[in-house]
């Protein structure tokens, strides 16, 4: 299975991309998360 997401939005702070991980980790997810 494949998701491919695109979040967009205004910068409020730092630690999007931590918590995206973090989240992904407990749902046993793997793949990556970059800022463009």
């Amino acid at each position: 299975m494949r998701l491919h997401a695109t979040i967009q939005g205004h910068v409020q702070g730092v630690g999007f991309r931590v918590f995206v991980q973090q989240y992904a980790a407990n749902l046993k997810l793997t793949g990556w998360v970059r800022n463009t």
